[in-house]
This record gives structure tokens, sequence and C-alpha cells, in this order.
């Protein structure tokens, strides 16, 4: 008699199927691999990459403002005041005031406008003295520049300043205010000065 004892058949009749032979995993797809592989070196290079950016960034931005100023390195400065300069500018604030000399004329003068004139900074301006909120003083420089000012307060004013040049003609007046508590009774008036004039 055999010892042998055989294996119960499953159930049906079918046989087990043998473990040995079943299949094996099936491998990892190709493209996966490739988008693990390219997530792995995004993650390695991420810093860099970003350090790169923010530097091309940078670089553009100076290169942006250098191409706007380096035309300006290559301009003329703006003129000096004393000088051309001084056109337009207050006398005040840039020093023209404290050698200037003065025409005042005497007669037919309501409003007490004046001239003032300096040699050194090479420009005249207009004043008035003795007038209301509302009158005026201009002065216009043959072939040259035109000033204007208004008393806002009290009783004097004073314009910028327009350059002249050696030998000038200058024009200037006072035109009185149109508001109702205006106590003045003129009209406007002018007068002319050279570099020969008078001055004080």
């Amino acid at each position: 008699m055999s010892n042998d004892v055989d294996a119960p058949e499953p159930p049906g009749g079918a046989p087990a199927p043998d473990s040995s032979d079943a299949p094996d995993d099936p491998p990892a797809a190709p493209d996966t691999d490739r988008l693990r592989a390219t997530g792995r070196w995004l993650r390695r290079h991420a810093r860099h990459a970003m350090v790169v950016g923010v530097v091309t960034a940078v670089v553009g931005a100076l290169a942006t403002v250098a191409a706007d100023q380096l035309p300006k390195l290559f301009e003329d400065p703006p003129p000096p005041c004393p000088g051309a300069g001084c056109d337009g500018k207050s006398p005040k604030s840039d020093g023209c005031a404290a050698d200037a000399v003065t025409w005042e004329p005497t007669e037919g003068n309501v409003a007490r406008i004046q001239l003032r004139y300096s040699k050194r900074c090479g420009a005249v301006w207009g004043r008035i003295v003795n007038g209301e909120p509302g009158d005026m003083v201009t002065i216009s420089v043959t072939d040259g520049s035109s000033r204007s000012a208004s008393i806002a307060t009290y009783h004097d004013v004073y314009t910028r300043m327009a350059t002249v040049g050696d030998t000038f003609r200058v024009r200037f007046c006072a035109e009185p205010g149109s508001y109702t508590g205006h106590t003045g009774n003129w009209v406007k008036y002018c007068f002319e000065a050279t570099e020969h004039t008078e001055w004080n």
C-alpha cells in the first residue's frame, strides 16, 4: 500500500492554481518613471531657478533705468543763477535782491510800482508797494520774458525775474484790481526803463 496521499481536489473538480505559475506584478509605466524623475529634478533645482529669476528681473529693471537716465548724462546742465538760469525764479530766494538797484517813478505813480534790477544776476523784476488786494504789477522785456503778480493780501507784491542782457528795455505797468472793496480811483499806467535809467 502506498503512503502517498493525494491532495484533495478543490470543490467543483478544478485544480488549485500553482503559486509558482502566478504572473509577476506589471512593471511601472515608463511615463510614470519620467514624471517622478522630473519632479525630483525640479525639487533639487527650484531654489536655483528662483534665484536666477530674481537676478534676471533685477538686471532687467536696472537696464531700463539706465536706458532712461543715460541720455541725461550727455545733456547740458541747466544754466546757473546768477545768469540765464535766473529767468522765472524768485529774486529773494536766489539772492538777487541783495545787491539790486531800484527805479521808482515819482510822478503819476499812484500805486508806487518799482522796477528792480540786479546786474550780477542779469535780471529785472517788478514790484508794487502801495496797492490793494487784486492790484497787479507786470513787466515785459523787449525780445524777452514777461512776468506779472497780483496782491493777495496787504499792499505789496513782486514778480519773478526776467532775464536781461547788458543792454535792455523793459516796460512795467500797474493795473488796479476790480474787486468791490477797492478804494483807489486810477487806471492802468506804465513806464519804461533801460540800463541807462537813474537807478537808486
